[in-house]
């Protein structure tokens, strides 16, 4: 007796079944992942560029200016001296937001993107964070900053 072959109407079955479980595999996965504030990071970024290259004038402007950033760029330039350690390399970003979540924000009609988000970087020789909010026109600026211990 030989090996039955499967019906062309088996295989077709088979391949869709085996499909539709890719793709909700991947789907499952894609919800899963984290989603990176980009504008944030990309003000934090530039913000530390800006200490780096001592244009304390510029990264003031990318601040609202309060006491944990300083209210002048003087300041700024003291409180940066003191907490920052630039070179630095972005190292991670809080809180986790995933795709899942975002698009949860989204079917119930609420804005996407946290109000708050901390940009982590490790520097030379330290670590440290910088705070941003989202300002009522949409801009992030950073309400803070500082080195800590690992």
């Amino acid at each position: 007796m030989g090996v039955l072959k499967p019906s062309w109407k088996k295989q077709l079955v088979l391949a869709v079944v085996l499909a539709a479980a890719t793709g909700a595999l991947m789907l499952w996965w894609l919800l899963h992942q984290q989603h990176l504030p980009t504008e944030a990071i990309a003000t934090a970024q530039a913000f530390v560029r800006d200490v780096e290259q001592r244009d304390y004038a510029a990264a003031f402007g990318r601040t609202l200016a309060g006491p944990a950033t300083g209210t002048t760029p003087l300041q700024l330039q003291t409180n940066a001296q003191r907490q920052l350690c630039p070179p630095a390399r972005l190292d991670y970003t809080l809180p986790f937001q995933s795709h899942g979540n975002r698009l949860r924000r989204w079917a119930a009609g609420r804005t996407l993107d946290e109000p708050q988000v901390r940009v982590e970087f490790v520097g030379s020789p330290c670590l440290f964070g910088i705070t941003l909010r989202r300002t009522a026109d949409g801009q992030w600026k950073v309400v803070g900053f500082a080195s800590h211990a690992g």
